[in-house]
């Protein structure tokens, strides 16, 4: 954690500029990279690199990793909220922290890759989200299952009852 420590001292934490300055999109891939790892350390499976970020720098993917002993990811998808955004407790609908599991890949064509997706903006309370997630996840190794129902449990403790699409 004291990577990123550091990176919380940064003039320019939390890196809200990212699609504009490259220093702050380096510096928030990096901010992604040290958080998971910090979250990796506490296994010993391998995650390595995964998907390279597209070139728009609009936060998607702007981090991946892979565990391939057992075919499982993570993608993250960095938020910065515009102008336009307002927060529910607002009357609007941005969430600055939204997560899912799913999967990547055809059988019939190569591996399937289970990944847990996190889109999220960088701040204290979405990272002590993350870090929930990502210990569920990466070391504890909760099911697709489980993990759908911590998913949801944390949406509801956000942004209230979450309606059933059943």
């Amino acid at each position: 954690m004291e990577a990123l420590t550091a990176l919380k001292k940064h003039p320019k934490f939390p890196f809200t500029g990212y699609r504009e300055d490259d220093e702050q999109y380096l510096m928030s891939q990096i901010y992604w990279l040290e958080l998971i790892k910090s979250v990796t350390r506490q296994t010993q499976d391998v995650w390595v690199g995964w998907m390279a970020p597209p070139p728009d720098r609009d936060g998607s993917l702007i981090f991946s990793t892979f565990c391939p002993e057992f075919a499982r990811g993570v993608i993250i998808n960095q938020y910065a909220p515009t102008e336009d955004d307002t927060p529910p407790e607002q009357g609007g609908t941005y969430h600055p922290f939204v997560a899912w599991v799913d999967v990547l890949g055809d059988a019939e064509q190569g591996p399937v890759i289970e990944h847990l997706t996190i889109n999220s903006e960088i701040s204290a309370g979405c990272e002590s989200h993350c870090l929930h997630l990502l210990k569920l996840y990466v070391v504890e190794k909760r099911s697709r299952q489980e993990m759908d129902v911590a998913i949801r449990e944390l949406d509801e403790q956000l942004y209230g009852p979450v309606e059933s699409s059943q």
